[in-house]
């Protein structure tokens, strides 16, 4: 397939929308119309069922929205809003960070693991 000109595809579809509603409505699937237009459509089998949808089915399209959800969508309004008597509340450990740590224990931290030396 050459590159074409960006909307050349979707020309080529419209000019043969009448034959593939047509062959639509005579029960043939959308795989085998695109067989048989293929030579002449020049494009994928995905951007056929896309112009299908479009043009002639006239559904919107499939193709997810880029962004954010929408707020009802979100998970923090699916989770109930009741806490369950089985859970305890999160309650973080405190950390025991030192800026400069024993030296043995560095060594111990780079030594190989036992069992795995050469």
């Amino acid at each position: 397939m050459t590159p074409n000109k960006k909307g050349m595809a979707r020309v080529r579809f419209l000019t043969l929308k009448t034959a593939i509603a047509e062959e639509m409505e005579q029960g043939y699937n959308r795989s085998d119309i695109f067989q048989k237009h293929h030579d002449v459509l020049q494009m994928s089998y995905s951007q056929f069922t896309r112009h299908v949808r479009k043009f002639i089915l006239g559904l919107p399209s499939q193709q997810p929205k880029r962004g954010l959800p929408p707020a009802s969508s979100t998970a923090i309004e699916k989770q109930s809003p009741e806490v369950s008597s089985k859970r305890r509340a999160f309650s973080p450990r405190p950390i025991n960070f030192h800026p400069s740590p024993d030296r043995k224990l560095i060594a111990h931290w780079l030594s190989p693991a036992e069992g795995t030396e050469k």
